[in-house]
């Protein structure tokens, strides 16, 4: 166990499919909370980029990439919040982030066996606009119908850009996941405080078979793409509608001609934006994208090479007209 004084420290657990919104509400609780918080962000890429997206605040942001702490509560999770738990200056809150296809409960199970934590609130928040597809949908459904299994609040975000039948349609298919779930509609501008542990709680232990917990190493892989150099806008527009449905989101940092300053790149299922990026994912790749998809996200280099495209000089990676069309029409195989 670790050492610690003897007040409990708090943990919540933010929870979510990819692209819900977690690390917007994240953002919202260090600018809004008045507190010392340690923050915890896990990102299922090989480069964490939410944690390059966490606002400045008074405590600590630590990372955990390249895989899901829900799948194996391991040394590094563990040292991690040992070094919080002694740490000089006692943090008020501990927040994790998990990862977007990670199962928040399982990460949230640590607070009720560590005696120096105590277990908050368990938030999962689900994008309005997807989440009634994704509850049945074959490939992703039962990772994210998993998430919702023992939260104490849902957070169906982004309600602003659906009509009132719309979100009402959406509530109902989350309530209907389990009796008592506290269901509160947000939107960017109108996110809730951070709980306080009032909420009912399911049963504070689960029997559970290891056997039967999802892991995601399987279900899911994992995509990085670094290049130096810029991207075409209209070119990186056709390349990301070339890119297959079977990548469920692409995030990272990235330069355009003619821009003097990067830009951030987020992309869920087909739908994509790009916004300024923030100084703090300033790296010595002009290009920086993290992406997440099924277990028949196609071979990287199928994907190399759909992105290759956009760039403004493809000399230095040969890429050709042919070779994107002939990338295109290997998906389609």
């Amino acid at each position: 166990m670790m050492a610690g004084s003897h007040a409990k420290t708090p943990v919540t657990v933010i929870g979510g499919f990819l692209g819900a919104g977690k690390t917007t509400f994240l953002n919202h609780l260090l600018r809004n909370g008045g507190e010392r918080y340690a923050v915890l962000v896990n990102d299922f890429g090989a480069i964490n980029v939410d944690a390059s997206l966490i606002v400045q605040h008074d405590g600590t942001t630590m990372t955990l990439a390249n895989g899901c702490v829900c799948c194996s509560i391991g040394d590094g999770f563990l040292e991690t919040l040992g070094k919080i738990l002694d740490n000089e200056t006692p943090f008020n809150h501990i927040i994790i982030e998990a990862s977007g296809v990670g199962d928040p409960w399982r990460i949230a199970e640590i607070a009720l066996v560590e005696p120096g934590l105590r277990l908050n609130a368990v938030v999962v928040v689900a994008d309005a606009a997807r989440i009634s597809g994704l509850l049945v949908d074959a490939r992703v459904g039962d990772t994210v119908r998993n998430q919702f299994a023992h939260c104490n609040m849902v957070l169906l975000n982004k309600v602003d850009l659906l009509t009132r039948a719309e979100v009402a349609a959406a509530r109902a298919d989350v309530a209907a996941l389990r009796h008592g779930m506290s269901v509160v509609e947000t939107t960017q501008h109108t996110l809730p405080d951070l709980p306080n542990g009032a909420q009912a709680t399911v049963a504070r232990f689960t029997a559970i078979e290891a056997g039967d917990r999802a892991d995601h190493e399987r279900v899911f892989r994992r995509w990085s793409y670094r290049r130096n150099g810029a991207f075409d806008p209209a070119k990186l527009e056709r390349a990301l509608s070339a890119l297959p449905p079977q990548l469920l989101r692409l995030k990272g940092s990235c330069r355009l001609a003619g821009d003097a300053l990067a830009s951030l790149l987020q992309m869920v299922g087909q739908d994509w934006a790009l916004s300024p990026a923030p100084d703090e994912m300033a790296s010595q790749d002009d290009i920086m994208l993290v992406g997440v998809g099924t277990d028949a996200l196609p071979d990287v280099s199928i994907l190399d090479t759909i992105l290759d495209g956009a760039l403004i000089d493809t000399s230095q990676t040969h890429i050709t007209n042919a070779d994107i069309n002939r990338s295109q029409a290997e998906l389609t195989l």
